[in-house]
């Protein structure tokens, strides 16, 4: 017997069935507790739903995940339903059933309290109302039990609510110095969802005993948006600390200080005349991390700044003269007193500060006719990176600089690399508009010697997207003979951005859609791209139509969605959609199959008959892509939104994920977004990569997602990383917390490394 449909009926024939109602009391015998025959007590009996209510809050304290996720999902349905499921769902916060100390796991679910936390989320506004009124209280003196694991996994079940558990803060910030480090540990991470209570107290763990504490709160230390005045002593102190992580830490917090942080800039001088040698060494190690930090504390503490920034433009060493005279720029209007200093320093020798020094009083509109003609000069310099450092000045002059531009474009085909560089990333700052009109040069870039160069050219014709169109043929010629792999990805990037103007480039992709040897994702974006290109074609249908009975799943499934966009949909096509669609051995095929049926749209009214049936089937969420098919086969497939709607909030979770992906057909609106939010914490992967795209979709207004969407990718299938990776991108500045770990997938994670690299380009990381 299946529970859910038996409390259904139980409903509607007004039983009672635990609804806040309480059962029926016992019989007399029961109630006097005699048996008269065993002389045992007769237990009263139990009705269905406390007896399946009871059976599902004793699956949470299971530590198999599967049988734990199946018992959240049911319990979170129970809250709405039933009025003691929530109280006892509170109660079992209280468990200290975990997994084990250092046992907290992303993706899995490590203990008892979790479990009910996650459950009582699920329930919606009425889980969460007893969450905020009850369940913190109760998570809070778990912050406070004697066992090492019970704090810990307290901690990371808080972490895991989110936002709503910011009043929890303080009592988070007092484990960051427990004696257990599985405790500590934890407690730092979750300080990254809650927010740190008290920065002052907190920045003095730059100073604890110990290090494995201080690296952890060096790490916090750029999360504290506004540094109180009570912090700066400590954080001028830390600036001589031995370990530069902790320096750069310091540095950041005075950066977010501002002008707050003027009594500290004796310490920041000193600490950078330290950190650089007296003559610049190419050979000396760098920390690009501390450098940033410390530059950028002088430019936010601004006029104060002004005098002793100055003074640096007379160091011996170039890399600080240099920073010098940006840091000036940075800082504005209060930095004319320093024009002098400035002027003096257009006659440096070295380009990189005579450079910094033209651009800063172009800036502030000082001495600008020198300026411009020094970096006009530095254009024809052929050796080292001198021209390529007058090109990326450029942009940053302002209007003073706009005449150098057409001369820098020239370099593009120069023989250094550097300039060739500096010249296809201009290209990336101008306007669209303008941009287009070097889309040819830039095309041919991506046949360049230096694989650097191939690839910035592909990110600057992705940018450009339909404007790109004149570089077509190039990337028809460059795809062929490219040997990267990350590279041949960026370059169908570009042509699915281009999107029909890619039509030329057919012959190159085309051979990717049938080479099986090659790796599926690649494969897949080649289909997307194919029928893009056109999708009236012969060869395309034949191709992707040839591809969708593919041994590898993905395969099939991206054959699938690209026959949904064929114009006009061959017989072929359709038969092959409507097979895949009833029998594929692969519920990702399948599911795919049904898409494309909707995409189609009329065009698929041959087979109407065939998809009604289907939309009766037995299978609840193949059943449900039927319904959603045959409304678009109908000829509006908007008629299904509240079915889609109804869906996302299913009690099914195949319902679910297949109504997540269908909300991308219909088109998510911000109204989805609380939804969506708990969507992406599903145990399923196709829930979670459907959640992933709609919230980038939704672009800034999803920040709330980031940090979810930063967890994802950890996720173990590239499936999951990459859409979590690209809905980061889209969300833009807003993702910044998910930063340091794109960067690492950009540098380890082959299948991710160019959908991060977007990713941050998109967000704004330099």
């Amino acid at each position: 017997m299946q529970y859910p449909t038996f409390f259904a009926l139980l409903l509607s024939l007004g039983l009672t069935c635990g609804c806040g109602k309480k059962p029926a009391p016992p019989p007399p015998d029961a109630e006097k507790g005699a048996d008269k025959d065993k002389g045992k007590v007769t237990p009263p009996p139990v009705d269905e739903a406390t007896a399946w209510r009871t059976k599902q809050l004793a699956a949470l304290k299971v530590k198999e995940d599967a049988t734990r996720r199946v018992a959240i999902d049911e319990l979170s349905w129970l809250v709405t339903e039933d009025a003691e499921t929530g109280p006892a769902l509170v109660e079992m916060l209280k468990d200290k059933g975990t997994n084990g100390p250092g046992r907290t796991l992303a993706n899995q679910i490590n203990s008892t309290r979790e479990a009910a936390a996650t459950a009582l989320l699920k329930a919606g506004p009425k889980g969460e109302t007893l969450l905020k009124e009850k369940g913190l209280a109760v998570l809070r003196e778990g912050l406070n039990d004697a066992s090492p694991a019970v704090r810990e996994h307290s901690a990371y079940t808080i972490g895991q609510i989110g936002a709503m558990a910011k009043s929890l803060s303080p009592d988070i910030q007092k484990l960051c110095t427990d004696k257990d480090a599985n405790v500590y540990g934890v407690a730092f991470d979750t300080l990254r969802v809650t927010g740190i209570a008290d920065p002052v107290a907190f920045v003095k763990l730059l100073k604890h005993d110990n290090e494995d504490i201080v690296r952890l709160a060096a790490e916090l230390i750029a999360l504290i948006p506004d540094m109180p005045q009570g912090a700066i002593g400590t954080l001028a102190e830390a600036l001589t600390h031995a370990n530069t992580n902790v320096q750069t830490a310091a540095a950041n917090g005075l950066a977010a200080a501002g002008p707050k942080a003027a009594p500290a800039l004796p310490q920041l001088i000193d600490a950078i005349n330290k950190y650089y040698p007296k003559e610049y060494d190419p050979r000396a190690p760098r920390v690009e991390g501390i450098e940033n930090a410390l530059w950028l504390a002088l430019a936010r503490i601004g006029a104060d700044a002004v005098a002793p920034t100055a003074k640096l433009l007379e160091h011996t060493n170039t890399t600080v003269k240099s920073e010098a005279a940006r840091t000036l720029g940075a800082i504005g209007a209060p930095a004319k007193s320093a024009k002098d200093a400035l002027k003096k320093a257009l006659t440096d020798r070295t380009i990189n500060v005579s450079g910094e020094a033209a651009v800063t009083l172009c800036k502030l509109g000082e001495a600008q006719e020198d300026a411009v003609n020094l970096i006009k000069q530095a254009l024809g310099v052929t050796n080292d990176s001198v021209a390529a450092f007058a090109i990326e000045a450029i942009m940053r002059m302002g209007d003073a600089g706009k005449p150098l531009i057409p001369l820098a474009l020239e370099k593009m085909a120069d023989a250094n690399p550097y300039t060739r560089f500096a010249a296809v990333a201009l290209v990336g700052k101008l306007p669209p508009a303008e941009a287009a009109k070097h889309a040819v040069e830039v095309g041919k870039r991506t046949t360049d010697a230096e694989p650097d160069i191939r690839r910035l050219a592909a990110r600057v014709l992705e940018q450009l997207g339909l404007l790109a169109s004149p570089a077509a043929d190039s990337l028809k010629q460059a795809l062929a003979a490219e040997k990267e792999l990350d590279i041949r990805d960026q370059f169908v990037e570009v042509l699915i951005a281009m999107g029909p103007s890619a039509k030329p480039a057919l012959p190159a992709l085309l051979p990717l859609v049938a080479e099986k040897g090659l790796i599926a994702s690649l494969r897949t974006k080649a289909i997307a791209a194919v029928v893009v290109a056109d999708a009236g074609s012969p060869e395309v249908a034949a191709a992707v139509v040839k591809a969708a009975s593919d041994d590898d799943k993905a395969v099939r499934a991206a054959a699938a969605s690209a026959m949904g966009l064929l114009v006009p949909l061959p017989p072929d096509a359709l038969n092959a959609l409507v097979k895949m669609a009833k029998s594929d051995s692969e519920n990702v095929a399948r599911v795919a199959a049904y898409r494309a049926l909707t995409a189609a749209g009329p065009r698929a009214k041959p087979a109407r008959g065939e998809i009604e049936a289907m939309s009766t089937g037995p299978q609840p969420a193949l059943a449900f892509w039927g319904k959603v098919a045959l409304a678009a086969v109908d000829g509006d497939v908007q008629k299904a939104s509240p079915l889609i709607r109804a869906g996302l909030t299913d009690r099914n979770a195949a319902v679910r994920a297949s109504a997540t992906e269908a909300l991308l057909v219909i088109g998510p609106t911000t109204a989805d977004l609380p939804v969506l939010l708990k969507l992406l914490k599903e145990s399923g992967s196709t829930a979670r990569i459907a959640a992933a795209t709609a919230v980038g979709r939704l672009g800034a207004v999803a920040k709330d997602a980031v940090p979810q969407l930063t967890r994802m990718l950890d996720d173990s299938e590239s499936s999951v990383r990459l859409p979590a990776t690209e809905a980061l991108g889209r969300i833009g500045s807003e993702a910044r917390p998910a930063v340091a770990k794109l960067k690492e997938l950009a540098r380890s994670d082959q299948l991710v490394k160019a959908t991060a690299q977007r990713a941050l380009d998109k967000i704004g990381t330099k």
